[in-house]
């Protein structure tokens, strides 16, 4: 498995719109997992973050930390899109954040601190149908830690449903066999 775009593109991701150019008719209204790419270059971090609060209180986080956190994939986060309307109003959320409004989101919140965070940084999504998107985004997230041995930079959670094998952390549905479609191939 590869973690660009391309990989995720070929398995049925679409979209790819720099968050600064989303708007809401975009979006689907299903529920779905979203990635987000930028470049595989470890950057220069902001001092500040470019997105609006969270619940009055900012988003920054400390550079050291943000190196500490760099994986050098392209792919920076993975997240779902499960509950209202999908993944248009998850996405939409954070499409305002990052134009400085507040949201109701704390996650993935060190892509604010990315310099390329408007023009370079975009989100690609696929819709889950039956599937459960919290655990299609867990064998995402779990594959990425088997590659990397590590989450990935803006994902501050492992996910709950994770626990360690012979060292290494593994997601419940894995271990079971079984692989959401958009995470079979390898």
């Amino acid at each position: 498995m590869e973690w660009t775009k391309a990989w995720f593109e070929a398995r049925g991701f679409e979209g790819w719109k720099p968050w600064c150019g989303l708007t809401i008719n975009d979006l689907p209204h299903e529920r779905g997992v979203y990635i987000v790419v930028g470049d595989a270059e470890r950057p220069s971090f902001l001092a500040e973050s470019v997105g609006g609060p969270h619940k009055g209180v900012p988003l920054t986080t400390d550079v050291t930390t943000l190196n500490a956190a760099w994986t050098g994939s392209e792919v920076l986060y993975i997240g779902k899109a499960n509950a209202g309307r999908g993944l248009r109003d998850r996405l939409w959320a954070y499409a305002r954040q990052e134009r400085g409004s507040s949201a109701g989101h704390f996650g993935r919140r060190y892509l604010w601190q990315h310099p390329s965070s408007s023009p370079n940084l975009r989100v690609g999504w696929r819709e889950t149908g039956e599937l459960d998107a919290g655990e299609v985004e867990e064998a995402l997230i779990a594959l990425f830690i088997e590659k990397y041995g590590d989450r990935l930079f803006a994902n501050l959670k492992d996910g709950y449903r994770f626990y360690s094998i012979g060292g290494a952390r593994v997601s419940r549905r894995l271990v079971l066999g079984h692989r959401p479609s958009c995470a079979e191939e390898s």
